[in-house]
């Protein structure tokens, strides 16, 4: 049975995830900016029919606030498929899209160097990180022919082919929380009276989205201004995999952290293993193998998530003591502005009679029930 203080858990960390998560007004400004570019290099004759479309956290609905109001913003990761590029070779595959974004000022004002993959446009509040890639075999064909060819800069002039296929990861992290998904987008559906065949994964918010993100932000602390932090791809992965539907955010984030190591595998040659689940040629972990502390940074951040979601905040009583505690795992800014915002939403409800207290099972909840009780209205300042 679920106790008080992980109900009270719960509450706080769908607020830390809510503080987290991307504003409307940068999601809508970020949409309208990749169609914008996608649109702009549609045009090009020399390129031909091309996809433009969100992968990583972006596509996932994982993305999290920067540390600071002073850092660089958030990250969006888009896919630049060229359909009807399957002959280009890996030099052409990047140069082609690079050029065509110098073509057009705003975005030559915007474009860095070339990346070894991507080619980057930073924006007020964000960057835009593009993968130029074509169809890894003759046709690219929703759902089964999604495979992708990028190319990766290996020197002066020099690339080599990498394999990838994020529509398909899209697709299997949607499995793996095809239930909660279900109720989350029918729950969207209702509310903005759009047919659920077109709400999108991002739109949403599922508990292991918003565990993803309470763990990425609890990496950033960890390691902030250091090297060897865990990537985000393999907290993704892990954390999807262990994930078993659960509709309570608290009970998800124990049980992922719990069950992490179980989805990490040693080969014959006792090489990690992280598999891309939709390209499994693909290793997560393959770093580790060559970089050993990145392995080790990865398993010292799994204990302290442990410790400082888990453990240590159900080892206190009272609220301040909790907070300080999470200030730790999240930092103060966004520990403080979830316990604000919860605070509000909890007056408002009391003054509009709708919060009660459960007598069975303990807690607050805004539901009416044959065992709660409804906490009365009251004034402040004493009158």
């Amino acid at each position: 049975m679920i106790t008080d203080s992980e109900k009270m858990l719960d509450r706080i960390y769908n607020e830390v995830a809510n503080s987290l998560n991307i504003s409307s007004t940068m999601f809508d400004k970020a949409v309208k900016s990749y169609e914008a570019v996608g649109s702009w290099l549609g045009d090009a004759e020399y390129i031909g029919d091309i996809k433009v479309f969100p992968q990583g956290s972006f596509g996932l609905g994982t993305v999290v606030r920067p540390l600071t109001d002073e850092d660089d913003g958030y990250d969006i990761d888009l896919v630049s498929l060229m359909e009807d590029g399957f002959q280009l070779d890996d030099k052409m595959i990047k140069s082609l899209v690079g050029k065509r974004l110098k073509e057009n000022a705003t975005y030559k004002n915007k474009l860095e160097p070339e990346g070894k993959r991507c080619w980057t446009l930073n924006y007020d509040g964000f960057h835009m990180d593009i993968l130029p890639c074509v169809p890894r075999h003759s046709i690219y064909l929703q759902p089964n022919f999604t495979e992708i060819r990028l190319t990766h800069k290996t020197g002066f002039e020099t690339y080599e082919p990498r394999f990838s296929n994020p529509q398909k990861y899209i697709e299997w992290f949607e499995q793996q929380m095809s239930i909660t998904l279900n109720e989350e987008k029918k729950a969207y559906s209702y509310r903005n009276k759009v047919d659920i065949e077109t709400v999108k994964t991002y739109k949403v918010r599922t508990p292991l989205q918003k565990a993803i993100q309470l763990l990425k932000r609890h990496r950033d602390i960890m390691f902030e201004g250091e090297e060897n932090a865990p990537i985000s791809i393999i907290i993704t992965t892990l954390a999807a995999r262990s994930y078993n539907n659960e509709v309570n955010l608290f009970d998800a984030v124990k049980n992922i952290l719990l069950k992490m190591p179980l989805f990490i595998n040693k080969n014959v040659d006792g090489k990690f293993e992280i598999l891309n689940p939709v390209v499994p040629d693909e290793n997560f972990a393959d770093k580790w193998n060559l970089e050993p502390k990145k392995c080790d940074a990865f398993f010292k951040w799994l204990r302290m998530a442990q410790l400082d979601i888990i453990e240590n905040p159900l080892s206190v009583t009272g609220l301040n003591n909790v907070s300080s505690k999470l200030e730790i795992a999240f930092g103060k800014k966004i520990t403080e502005k979830s316990l604000t915002e919860m605070a509000i939403n909890d007056r408002k409800l009391r003054e509009k009679g709708n919060l009660y207290i459960n007598g069975l099972m303990g807690g607050i909840t805004s539901e009416a029930a044959i065992t709660t009780k409804k906490i009365g209205g009251h004034t402040f300042f004493g009158k």
